[in-house]
């Protein structure tokens, strides 16, 4: 029977690049006794396999865009018959989604369910972990940027987010608990310490299959601290989705910012509540899964050293100046009404009534 490697993210540490370099070597990997799945693949990915789990014990009907014209709950029925067509003629499996990663509902029956489908194989669990500090400010700009329009802030963030509501050690022990401590392989998101500094040939050696490369760079770049601001002003005041890349690029154009660099979006003291939370559950990982070695060799900063990012009212009364400017001269027309009602919640959130005079003022609401 082949080995599965179930690679289950987590979220920010390049699962779709991964996932696309699987994809596209489909031919490579088979002709090498390697299968990666493609009869019910979402884009490059698995997350059929977890919308059917969540579906049947979480009682959450998953987004219509996830299934297609595929019928729901049969992706595992799938998965075992496309791997029992490849006969003897494969090693290995691998199954890849960042779905996986942050379940906690009902997820020992979803992992139980797993373990009955892929009776008589085993079972790995691949897991590249990002550090705490890193993941959270990214993936907090990821959720304001993207298409989820998170608006709150990043302590309600991290506070509600399903991926922050267990750490990495409880949440990888109910893993441990089905499929054992052995079998749960841990990577570190660190290029330092990839197999010549790339994730994908690092993969390859922790899944022992046939050595693939990527040459990954990260080009998701990070919104600026006051971009953010207002892209949760205007997450706020509410668009449609399918418009999410439009409003970034003329979000961009009107109020041009660099990427933010490394830092915390909360206040040093509750940074520091995180830290002892975040160095405990890294010293445990590294005793049940490293054999005491240092999961990430750059340490976490302690918090007199961190950047604390702050909302610099002179760029957002920049931004509101030049919004004002862009659209009084017939720019972006499509979209006025939304940023003239995200400036006006900007200017009562901040108090920059004054940025404007009172006929521009009246100008903007006349646009909403």
């Amino acid at each position: 029977m082949a080995t599965v490697y179930i690679h289950i993210g987590a979220p920010k540490t390049a699962t779709s690049t991964l996932q696309s370099v699987f994809a596209s070597n489909y031919d490579t990997f088979l002709k090498n006794g390697v299968l990666y799945p493609r009869n019910f693949r979402n884009g490059d990915a698995h997350h059929l396999l977890v919308c059917d789990l969540i579906e049947k014990y979480q009682g959450i009907r998953m987004p219509d865009v996830w299934y297609g014209q595929r019928p729901r709950g049969e992706s595992w029925a799938a998965l075992i018959a496309e791997i029992a067509s490849h006969g003897s003629n494969i090693d290995s499996v691998i199954l890849s989604s960042e779905l996986f990663f942050g379940q906690s509902t009902s997820i020992r029956s979803m992992l139980d369910d797993v373990v009955t489908h892929l009776h008589g194989h085993e079972v790995r669990i691949i897991a590249y972990l990002r550090r705490q500090d890193q993941l959270y400010s990214s993936f907090y700009n990821q959720d304001v940027k993207g298409v989820r329009q998170w608006s709150g802030s990043a302590y309600e963030f991290y506070q509600t987010h399903q991926i922050f509501q267990q750490d990495y050690h409880s949440l990888l022990a109910v893993w441990s608990e089905v499929f054992g401590s052995k079998h749960i392989i841990v990577r570190p998101f660190e290029p330092e310490q990839w197999v010549n500094g790339d994730i994908v040939q690092d993969f390859c050696v922790a899944a022992n299959t046939v050595p693939l490369r990527s040459g990954y760079k990260d080009s998701n770049l990070s919104l600026g601290i006051n971009q953010l601001y207002i892209k949760r002003c205007l997450n706020k005041v509410g668009f449609d989705k399918k418009d999410n890349e439009e409003i970034l690029r003329v979000l961009r154009k009107v109020g041009p910012e660099a990427p933010a660099e490394a830092g915390s979006y909360v206040h040093r003291a509750l940074y520091r509540h995180y830290r002892t939370e975040w160095l405990r559950a890294n010293q445990a990982l590294s005793a049940d899964y490293l054999n005491g070695e240092e999961l990430f060799k750059k340490p976490l900063p302690p918090a007199e050293d961190i950047r604390v990012h702050k909302i610099n009212k002179l760029s957002v009364a920049g931004f509101i100046k030049s919004m004002y400017h862009n659209f009084v001269a017939g720019k972006y027309p499509a979209y006025r009404t939304l940023f003239a009602r995200a400036t006006l919640l900007a200017m009562a959130e901040q108090n920059l009534w004054h940025v404007l005079e009172a006929a521009d003022r009246e100008r903007i609401l006349s646009w909403v």
